[in-house]
């Protein structure tokens, strides 16, 4: 019985199970939306949604804690650092510099799921998560 057990396990060990996490929260915040299903869907809102909060925040603790939680992915854009030398945007800069600042006034819900189709092989109940 899996009475008052909050994590759900998704058929995966734990290591496996936290590096699909930070795939999925990686990929998210870099393209603003992803497609997977209904249930890693619920379980990314609740892993994504504290990174959103460190990035409000955006205090050196909260870069660290956030980016524990991501991988050290570049998006591919060239910015210039404060000396004039161009660097690649990484993925952790992208959350604290533009999605932090969006959602400085909201109280929560940054992730919407949307469900959509089924998938073909399964049969599983697909849905879209999307930065709101």
């Amino acid at each position: 019985m899996r009475h008052r057990n909050r994590v759900k396990k998704l058929g995966l060990p734990v290591d496996q199970r936290k590096a699909l996490m930070r795939s999925l929260a990686t990929q998210l915040f870099l393209h603003g939306e992803i497609e997977t299903t209904v249930t890693r869907a619920k379980v990314l809102v609740s892993f994504a949604s504290p990174i959103v909060t460190y990035a409000k925040r955006g205090n050196l603790n909260d870069v660290r804690m956030a980016s524990k939680r991501l991988y050290k992915v570049k998006t591919g854009q060239v910015i210039e650092s404060a000396k004039g030398n161009p660097i690649e945007e990484t993925v952790l800069r992208k959350i604290f510099a533009e999605i932090g600042p969006r959602y400085a006034d909201r109280q929560g819900g940054y992730i919407r799921v949307l469900k959509t189709h089924r998938r073909r092989g399964d049969n599983t109940q697909m849905a879209i998560v999307q930065l709101v």
